[in-house]
């Protein structure tokens, strides 16, 4: 189960990031999770206030992605202490969260009605 572990508001897109943990038992896949901000939804923009994770990344339990809003190269990397993290980017020329009032949510993906039907029918 990943969850928000951490906001880091900033005016520079480079500097601005959200810090996730995968706190679950499991490895667990970041394609289909969605970060979002209560403004998506007040303002009816989701292209703007929100990000949707398209790698098929798996994160191990116990360890961090963390998403800046800027531009750069999604890659692992380890931390001075050691600690594995995933580094992805919004591609932003502009900071998303700074300006949003109110929580920021991560919305876990689900499995569709095509994916259940399709394990039920390889029984």
């Amino acid at each position: 189960m990943i969850r928000i572990v951490g906001i880091q508001r900033n005016e520079c897109p480079d500097l601005e990031f959200v810090l996730f943990q995968n706190q679950g038992t499991l490895r667990e896949t970041l394609r289909g999770h969605v970060v979002m901000s209560e403004e998506a939804l007040e303002q009816c923009d989701m292209m703007t206030y929100s990000h949707v994770f398209k790698e098929d990344e798996q994160v191990p339990s116990g360890m961090y992605v963390i998403l800046y809003s800027g531009k750069g190269t999604p890659r692992w990397a380890r931390t001075k202490d050691n600690a594995l993290v995933y580094f992805a980017y919004m591609g932003r020329g502009r900071s998303v969260w700074n300006d949003c009032i109110g929580p920021i949510h991560l919305l876990g993906r689900q499995h569709s009605f095509a994916n259940r039907r399709e394990m039920v029918l390889a029984s």
